[in-house]
């Protein structure tokens, strides 16, 4: 009798608390929201003044300008050849429709990383049909060329790696290197003697430690400081001999080497399926934005979920994407235009190397020639002189340090080509 009477309290005390919690919530007051004085607020986001990110003050500018303006293109006569527009791809019409469209179905970015809610279809496709033209298993897709290679390095190399590359490897790469915090060590510029006698270093060391250490070898298919291009057949002959992975970085070189474009293991005729990575990038020859490493499945799987620049960038935006795949098409459709594109390249560079004031660095093949004074002397201060010579004369080229770096196009006429020759003569009267 005392337990059933304690249920019925129980049961009415808690129909009283529940009565009692619904006129509670239905019938309490809300504090009416203030109106916001509209004068007033404009006010206060004029006066706003907040601090800024970087104290200029601070920046010394003794050099130089902090940021170079854009040439522009729309003066008549003006040639900017320090943009990368191999193939005219920047100015094809038909692929700016092509990625109109495409903002209207996907719009303009994918707004989230690749793992989260950022793939779309349009990746996917882009990502096989590299893998289809490179004959290889997978393709990874990166919205970004630079993080592309940092991030493919920090993947797999680790701090306890032994990483060999070359002295004049990219920027990017050198990130990849910190990244990593592996052991670093430097061979001389296409000096494969120079790189065994390091590789037989380590050989003893393994030997007397009876440790096996993790290799990489990492090389630019075209060098972007120097345009030249790697020994690769030697590179892969020392690959194997001391058993390295190899990875090679094709940013300047894929879409560019090779009758159909497919890099530097094309050019060399090497099997593409004895290196272990390539790295590419769609800002050079297609003319896009971001880049790829392409490989085995069992390699490239992994960056889904150790890239950096995978997994914590927003994803390449869906209209470059369609722009890639345009370019794409065209290599695969028109594969003369590699051939149009090495005799531009060999054109330019035999107009370069007759200039008896000049000596080129770059290979011949190479859409990027590089190339400085003959005269060794106050060689900085005169390059720069005849960059603003060139600059004043509509003629635009690229400045690094010591050197000019003039990017080909194969639109260019032979009396475009011919102007640029002469005036870079005349550049040399400001020489001191």
């Amino acid at each position: 009798m005392y337990t059933y009477m304690s249920g019925v309290l129980y049961t009415i005390v808690s129909g009283l608390f529940i009565v009692l919690g619904t006129i509670f919530f239905f019938k309490r007051h809300k504090k009416d929201a203030k109106q916001i004085d509209e004068e007033l607020l404009n006010a206060r986001i004029a006066s706003f003044k907040p601090d800024p990110l970087i104290d200029c003050s601070t920046i010394d500018t003794s050099n130089g300008m902090t940021e170079i303006p854009a040439p522009d293109e729309s003066i008549p006569g003006c040639l900017n050849l320090a943009k990368m527009n191999f193939f005219n791809f920047l100015n094809n019409q038909d692929f700016r429709k092509e990625a109109e469209l495409c903002i209207r179905t996907y719009g303009v970015g994918s707004c989230g990383p690749r793992g989260f809610y950022g793939t779309i279809d349009i990746h996917l496709t882009l990502e096989n049909r590299i893998a289809e033209f490179m004959n290889m298993e997978e393709t990874v897709l990166y919205s970004y060329g630079f993080t592309t290679v940092s991030s493919a390095i920090g993947a797999y190399c680790k701090k306890q790696d032994i990483i060999f590359c070359d002295e004049q490897i990219s920027f990017a790469a050198v990130q990849g290197f910190l990244a990593a915090r592996s052991t670093v060590e430097y061979f001389r510029h296409n000096d494969m003697n120079d790189l065994e006698s390091k590789l037989k270093v380590y050989e003893k060391k393994e030997k007397q430690k009876r440790k096996l250490f993790r290799k990489f070898l990492i090389v630019e298919g075209i060098y972007a400081s120097s345009g030249t291009i790697c020994p690769l057949p030697q590179l892969m002959a020392l690959r194997e001999k001391y058993k390295l992975r190899i990875f090679i970085d094709e940013s300047l070189s894929w879409g560019v080497l090779g009758k159909g474009g497919k890099g530097v293991t094309e050019h060399f005729n090497v099997n593409r399926l004895d290196v272990d990575m390539i790295i590419g990038s769609l800002e050079c020859a297609v003319g896009s934005i971001g880049g790829f490493c392409v490989g085995a499945s069992v390699i490239i799987e992994h960056q889904r979920l150790s890239g950096l620049g995978y997994c914590f960038s927003a994803s390449l935006p869906p209209f470059l994407t369609k722009a890639a795949l345009c370019a794409l098409k065209v290599f695969e459709e028109q594969p003369t235009i590699f051939k149009q594109l090495h005799e531009t390249c060999i054109s330019v560079d035999q107009k370069l190397r007759n200039l008896e004031e000049y000596i080129v660095i770059s290979d011949p093949l190479s859409p990027m020639k590089v190339f400085t004074t003959a005269k060794i002397e106050k060689r900085y201060e005169n390059i720069k002189k005849i960059h603003t010579f060139c600059a004043e004369s509509n003629i635009h080229f690229l400045l690094s340090e010591e050197y000019l770096k003039l990017n080909v196009n194969i639109v260019l006429a032979e009396s475009e080509l011919d102007r640029v020759m002469s005036v870079l003569k005349n550049a040399m009267s400001v020489c001191t």
